[in-house]
């Protein structure tokens, strides 16, 4: 008997040879789409029929369940003896299987054809990249599970639909290294249309109208998005589309690749200690590859000298509302503490070196103007310090800082989207970048690891207690099972993040 495929990019679809097989009822199609939804899974029959009848289960639900079982097996596998185990429909102990081979289903043959696409990328052989990501794109039909609805199509919805905004990305990164930036600006806008917070989609369509003497209408793309991310979840777009924003704005010639700028300017591409930071080979794939333009060296030392001026002029005072004003911006706890030491230090000075005897000067005179000068030097200090970092590793991390913030504000107004998003969830694929976030109910312990200052041990008691205790409610679970001292490390809770139940 010849192989069945299963097609769910699209209307739910069954073929023998080419040819459709007829899969009766509409819930005996949602019966088999059920199990689709996760392939080679077990399905508990309980979730089967959640799934197909919402709100309003049959009171015999798991009779009706086997009886559209027998249905489907008659039309998947008409050669089956009877009485005999299925080998498609699989049912195991709690529930059932719907068994797909390699190459079984239109999904496994694009998530293959992306993977590959990707191989070939990374090997340089861009043309046939590009020609492999067309040709799994074209596998989609429309909306995967069209016409079925409830949170199990949703999710399953989102989790394709989110390979499918990442492959078509893949594709307009790599026409852009190709050079193919006409055809890409006149292509990209119905898809940022159709994907409208992708940001690294954003990206590349604003490159391409850029490279395509188009850079008003790539500003207009990029104000598209901040409005809507600003309107939906009150954030503004990422730092590297800011930065893309402001490079495009300042016509700054590194955006150009060098065949197409050499025609135009003599300008010599930007670079940072020997190293090409320019977006000549399309949308960086991470964000720190944007970071060392953001403020060159020169910009970041006169931020500095005109931060220490500040500081001093003032005889302190500036420098506390400096790192105050950074404490904001960085919603860093530790600088809003310095930053209300150094004022509330540089007050009792003034007031000390101010009272008195206008004709002698006192003790506390002289207390007054030491704690002063105290304040001056260091808060001029901290201040040349802390604002405007030339460290490139500080850079970077507090744009991953700044991306973490974003990414809990984007769950706080809407966390079934952030789900979407992947964000605490490293260990699966995503497009988003949430600056490291890291859900300890959803991770394996591998990768709670990462986190600074987590161990091994630590990784291992957060799983088991997780496991026989229950799911973290708060951030104060993890001191009060006694995982870690109270209170928690500040280097560990930058880190971590609670996902509301899915």
């Amino acid at each position: 008997m010849s192989a069945v495929r299963f097609e769910i990019l699209g209307p739910l679809r069954v073929t023998r040879e080419q040819e459709e097989l007829p899969l009766g009822p509409a819930k005996q199609q949602a019966v088999l789409a059920t199990l689709l939804a996760a392939p080679n899974q077990v399905v508990p029959t309980a979730r089967i029929i959640a799934a197909v009848w919402a709100d309003e289960p049959p009171v015999n639900g798991t009779n009706v369940v086997q009886k559209y079982v027998a249905g489907l097996r008659r039309v998947l596998e008409p050669d089956r003896a009877p009485r005999s185990s299925g080998e498609l429909l699989v049912l195991e102990p709690g529930g059932y299987r719907v068994a797909v081979g390699t190459g079984g289903s239109d999904a496994d043959d694009f998530e293959a054809q992306v993977q590959s696409a990707r191989a070939l990328r990374q090997s340089g052989q861009l043309a046939e990249a590009s020609q492999q990501l067309q040709q799994a794109l074209s596998l989609w039909r429309g909306e995967p599970f069209e016409g079925l609805t409830g949170p199990i199509f949703d999710e399953a919805r989102r989790h394709l639909t989110e390979l499918r905004a990442g492959a078509i990305e893949d594709r307009a990164e790599i026409e852009l290294e190709l050079g193919n930036y006409l055809p890409l600006a006149q292509e990209l806008p119905a898809l940022a249309q159709a994907f409208p917070l992708r940001e690294r989609l954003r990206g590349v369509q604003m490159l391409a109208l850029h490279r395509s003497g188009r850079s008003g209408d790539a500003l207009a793309a990029y104000r598209d998005l901040q409005e809507r991310l600003v309107e939906e979840y009150g954030v503004e777009p990422g730092p590297e589309l800011q930065q893309l924003q402001a490079r495009i704005s300042s016509n700054d010639p590194s955006l150009i690749p060098g065949e197409q700028r050499s025609a135009t300017t003599t300008t010599q591409v930007l670079r940072r200690g020997g190293r090409d930071w320019s977006l000549g080979r399309g949308w960086p794939v991470s964000m720190t590859d944007l970071i060392p333009p953001q403020r060159p060296l020169l910009g970041r030392a006169l931020m500095k000298t005109v931060a220490v001026l500040i500081t001093v002029v003032t005889f302190g005072f500036g420098g506390g509302v400096l790192l105050a004003v950074v404490a904001y911006l960085r919603h860093s706890r530790f600088l809003a503490r310095v930053a209300a030491a150094y004022l509330v230090a540089w007050l009792a000075g003034a007031v000390l070196a101010i009272t008195g005897e206008a004709e002698r000067v006192s003790v506390a005179n002289y207390l007054g103007l030491f704690l002063l000068l105290l304040v001056l030097v260091a808060s001029a200090i901290h201040v040349g310090v802390t604002i405007a970092p030339v460290s490139v590793r500080r850079i970077r991390g507090l744009a991953a800082l700044d991306q973490r913030n974003r990414a809990r504000q984007v769950l706080e107004r809407d966390p079934g989207f952030a789900r979407t998003l992947g964000i605490g969830r490293p260990h699966l694929q995503r497009e988003y970048e949430d600056g490291g976030l890291i859900d300890p109910n959803e991770v394996p312990a591998g990768v709670l690891t990462r986190i600074p200052g987590v161990t091994a041990q630590h990784a291992a008691l957060i799983v088991n207690s997780r496991e026989h205790h229950g799911r973290f409610e708060t951030l104060d679970d993890l001191t009060d099972r006694g995982l870690f001292p109270a209170p928690l490390p500040p280097a560990v809770a930058t880190y971590l993040v609670l996902l509301p139940p899915a």
